[in-house]
């Protein structure tokens, strides 16, 4: 299948965005303080990971 270089650069930027994502999310869980905030991280960033794989 062949895609037109729009196409190719959307999927590029899905892309990178999922793995910004990911190296934020990956980030706060390390430094966050906020009990409740941290909650919803460790909720929620083992699906972005799957989403990404």
């Amino acid at each position: 299948m062949k895609l037109a270089a729009h196409e190719l650069y959307g999927l590029n930027e899905l892309a990178m965005n999922c793995v910004n994502s990911i190296t934020n999310m990956a980030y706060m869980l390390q430094h966050v303080q906020d009990p409740a905030f941290k909650k919803i991280l460790e909720r929620h960033f083992p699906l972005h990971i799957r989403d990404y794989s």
